[in-house]
């Protein structure tokens, strides 16, 4: 499993770098070290010959940013629909950007995403895996963990 897991970190590490980079034009940097102040998460989960789930772990800064950017409204525009709506989306095209390139023979079930203004108990094992991420925006977190 752990071999597994390498392989799983390192498609998600290049998954969330291109979905940023092209959907909301934020570029990011690893962060050193970790980090659990984030304000809102989205989650969804897979099912296939791999399953388990994907939290995206948001600022609220960086989702302020992800709004502008990808729906080109002004801040003051900006509605907590809009932020709920774009974390989803960002957890979808992820997800979908992930399972294509872990397994591209493999069609995968995805739940519709959940959203919450807090960040509940992050899972931990060996089974799991945890990034996190910087931008000129704010911070980015990833867990996925496989069941």
């Amino acid at each position: 499993m752990k071999e597994n897991m390498k392989k799983i970190q390192e498609t998600m590490r290049l998954s969330i770098f291109e979905v940023f980079e092209k959907m909301f034009y934020i570029f990011l940097e690893p962060l050193d070290g970790e980090y659990d102040a984030y304000d809102m998460e989205a989650v969804i989960e897979f099912e296939g010959t791999t399953s388990g789930e994907i939290r995206l772990l948001l600022s609220r800064d960086v989702v302020k940013t992800m709004v502008e950017n990808m729906l080109g409204l002004a801040e003051d525009e900006i509605t907590g629909q809009d932020m709920e709506d774009c974390s989803k989306e960002a957890a979808n095209m992820i997800a979908g950007n992930f399972l294509g390139n872990l397994d591209s023979t493999e069609a995968f079930n995805l739940s519709i995403p959940t959203f919450r203004l807090e960040c509940s108990g992050l899972p931990a094992g060996e089974n799991t895996c945890r990034m996190g991420f910087d931008s000129d925006g704010g911070k980015i977190g990833i867990v996925v963990e496989v069941k």
